[in-house]
């Protein structure tokens, strides 16, 4: 690597350049931006003067077909609007760096030498392609390239090969030139290990500059249709994930919208975290969710109940399941004869339909489908039912009582509708029959003439005859006793995000599935947060997405159980497994003492960083409290990012104690409606998933409070360039059986 001298000043009057062309197409779209706008202004008002003419049937045809062709044009002009919009946005970005990278190559076959410039995004001027977008086919040699490389890369149906004859690299801050380097390899290069080395932040960079080989291979493959990108902490699976979706959308830009992609993130802080990632690679509009709120959504009537790390329980591995999966389904193929839960309905204090007569009508019908195409049937003879009731209600008393008491503009109003008192009457009664049974009617639709809360109840006490429970060391004195928990939680309307997720997959065995928004594509990060069954939920709702997954099952902290093996269950064959080794967030002192946490059998985790060993400091020495403090005032003095990260709320809340007590300023970090905007973090782990901080005092590691191993591998990956491990004593369960010269002993 060589600091090139000679071409810096040449380099530096293209980018002046080339920040001009930016400027001046940014002015032209601000002119067009208002032009459209005001366009879209007029249209608008335009739309109150059209109506639809039924004077006949030829005119209401031609006004609905002109309000139609009206639609259209409004929606082709929204989408201009937007695509004017968003691209001032990416300009707005790339003039902070319009470019990061230089290719110098040669095609081989035609013998010509060529030269691109490598950004978020793409400029011409002229014809003349002044950067080019980073997902771009050529592209893909700053990536894969080295210097005398020959590099074949695939356009289409056709493979090109090409030479590499230069590789540049630029560091650009609000478009200017601070240096660049010539070299032969990204991998290892200052630049890169400049930005390793700089301090973490409260939201996550595009850092596309960076973009190593091995993650690139990932971003640019498309032949699979679900992927599970594998790796060990920090070796940027979520960046990967993100500049996938971005490549997605610029490689499949014709089919491919960015409200067809839902990307799952592991709780609203990292949301948070990683939400600007997409936009500053030129991408909006992806829509974001936890499972907790997804699956909120399709349960408004319940309030959602918080689970920390450690108060996962062998009912909720159960409720995650495969098998709780299959027990569901075969439950729904027994409900089909008997069992359902059927309730009266009631009209007028009366009950117009028994549960039994439903019950009798239900066990009449034959059907060969779905428990749900069943009840579909149900439903329509349920409907004819009420309009026989709704005839024979015509006479009836109360009626009568209705049409007393209607004021005299409602009878005037059907008095304009009907000539004889005969026709008044009958369309009088016929209007407050209707009125009276359209509740009821679309409690029907809605098959509302069931108690679903004790249908769930009777589906878990059906478990045992449908699950092994010993295959999850549970009694079935011990399931008895959890029913009723799960009863009690269901009278105040409250559920855990397992029982709302089993809950409303029992809804979808009566229900079947309802018309909803559909995706091209599901992402999920941290895919190991998730429980096989919450993954078969996602399959049964989007049969036809494609999957790309990201997750390190050593960070397994929920304890879902899922495994690669699951996986291949759930998605078949058709899941392509990549695999990343390389940490780019820890170091190598880090790493080689957060590796004795994790079960790493295929493989060893590859820091390019090195810097100090971890340290433990002892709570039984006179000079803990001081040694906890010098040690934080010395990263704040560094302008570092600190978080004390705990196995749970209770360990974090008790240790805030001891810094109230050395009067530290910090910030409790408790729900994912708290935000990270302070030096100083306290938060559990559960929480923290994803993130990354300058240091981590690591808490909570006496026998009492001890907790998975993965728990603390996920602790200490958090850090990227100093982690502290505060423990009881030199006895503490969490020192056995690690090498004590991956550590060293606070002095």
């Amino acid at each position: 690597m060589v600091e090139n001298i000679k071409d810096i000043d040449k380099e530096k009057k293209r980018m002046e350049h080339v920040i001009n062309v930016m400027s001046n197409e940014a002015e032209r779209l601000e002119s067009e931006y208002a032009t459209k706008l005001d366009r879209q202004k007029k249209l608008l008002k335009e739309s109150v003067y059209i109506k639809i003419n039924n004077s006949s049937s030829e005119a209401m045809w031609e006004s609905s077909g002109e309000l139609r062709n009206f639609e259209q044009d409004l929606a082709i002009k929204s989408n201009e609007l937007n695509q004017v919009q968003n691209r001032r946005a990416v300009l707005e970005k790339m003039k902070e760096e319009p470019y990061f990278g230089r290719i110098d190559y040669r095609e081989v076959v035609e013998n010509e030498d060529e030269q691109i410039y490598i950004g978020i995004g793409s400029l011409f001027e002229e014809g003349e392609n002044l950067i080019v977008d980073w997902r771009a086919p050529i592209a893909s040699l700053y990536y894969e390239g080295n210097v005398g490389d020959t590099v074949r890369l695939r356009f289409g149906d056709r493979t090109e090969a090409f030479e590499v004859d230069l590789k540049r690299q630029f560091r650009v801050k609000d478009g200017e030139i601070l240096g660049m380097i010539d070299t032969d390899n990204v991998m290892g290069d200052p630049y890169l290990l400049e930005v390793l080395e700089s301090g973490s932040s409260h939201q996550m960079g595009a850092v596309v500059a960076t973009l190593q080989k091995e993650q690139n291979q990932i971003v640019r493959q498309t032949n699979f249709r679900n992927v599970l990108i594998q790796g060990i902490a920090g070796s940027g699976k979520t960046v990967v994930m993100m500049q996938k979706i971005a490549y997605l959308l610029y490689t499949f830009k014709n089919s491919l919208k960015p409200n067809e992609i839902l990307l799952f993130s592991p709780n609203r802080i990292f949301q948070e975290y990683i939400s600007q990632v997409l936009p500053s690679l030129g991408e909006w509009d992806v829509e974001g969710n936890t499972f907790s709120q997804f699956i909120k959504k399709r349960m408004p009537s319940f309030r959602l109940k918080q689970i920390e790390v450690g108060e996962q329980t062998a009912f909720a591995v159960l409720k995650g399941s495969s098998e709780f999966y299959e027990a569901i389904h075969r439950y729904g193929r027994v409900l089909k004869k008997k069992y359902l839960r059927f309730t009266d309905i009631i009209f007028r204090e009366e009950v117009l339909i028994s549960k039994n007569e439903m019950q009798e009508m239900f066990t009449r019908i034959e059907s060969k489908g779905s428990l749900s195409a069943k009840l579909d049937i149900l439903n329509s003879l349920l409907l004819q039912r009420m309009e026989e009731l709704k005839a024979e209600a015509l006479s009836e008393d109360w009626v009568e009582e209705e049409i007393q008491n209607l004021s005299t503009d409602a009878i005037h109003q059907f008095e304009t509708h009907s000539h004889t008192i005969v026709n008044i009457e009958g369309r009088m009664r016929k209007e407050i029959v209707e009125k009276a049974f359209r509740p009821i009617e679309k409690r029907i639709m809605n098959q509302g003439y069931f108690l679903y809360k004790n249908q769930y109840l009777h589906f878990l006490r059906a478990i045992p005859q449908l699950v092994d429970l010993n295959k999850f060391q549970i009694s079935r004195e011990e399931w008895q006793e959890h029913i009723q928990e799960v009863a009690d939680m269901l009278r105040e309307n409250k559920l855990t995000t397992e029982d709302m997720t089993s809950f409303y997959a029992l809804l979808l065995q009566m229900k079947g599935l309802v018309k909803q928004k559909s995706y091209q594509y599901i992402c999920i990060d941290e895919v190991q947060d998730f429980t096989p069954f919450q993954l078969q939920v996602l399959r049964d709702l989007y049969p036809g997405a494609r999957y790309v997954m990201a997750g390190d099952l050593n960070q397994n902290i929920w304890q879902n159980r899922l495994a690669f093996e699951d996986l291949k269950i759930i998605f078949g064959t058709e899941i392509n497994q990549q695999k990343l080794w390389t940490s780019y967030r820890s170091t190598k002192e880090i790493m080689d003492f957060a590796d004795q946490f994790a079960s790493l059998t295929d493989g060893k985790a590859n820091p390019i960083r090195s810097r100090k060993k971890p340290e433990v400091l002892f709570a039984n020495e006179d000079a803990y409290l001081q040694q906890i403090k010098v040690r934080l005032e010395e990263r704040l003095k560094n302008e570092e990012r600190v978080a004390f990260l705990a196995p749970n709320i209770q360990v974090a809340e008790t240790f805030t104690k001891i810094l109230d007590q050395l009067e530290v300023s910090f910030k409790k970090v408790y729900t994912d409606n708290d935000t990270l905007n302070h030096p100083v973090i306290v938060m559990p782990i559960g929480l923290a998933k994803g993130l990354e901080f300058d240091t981590v005092f690591a808490l909570g590691m006496d026998e009492k409070n001890s907790p998975q191993k993965q728990v603390w591998y996920t602790i200490f990956s958090r850090a990227m360039h100093q982690l502290y491990i505060l423990v009881e004593d030199e006895q503490s369960p969490l020192l056995k059986g690690v090498a004590k010269e991956t550590y060293d002993r606070a002095e």
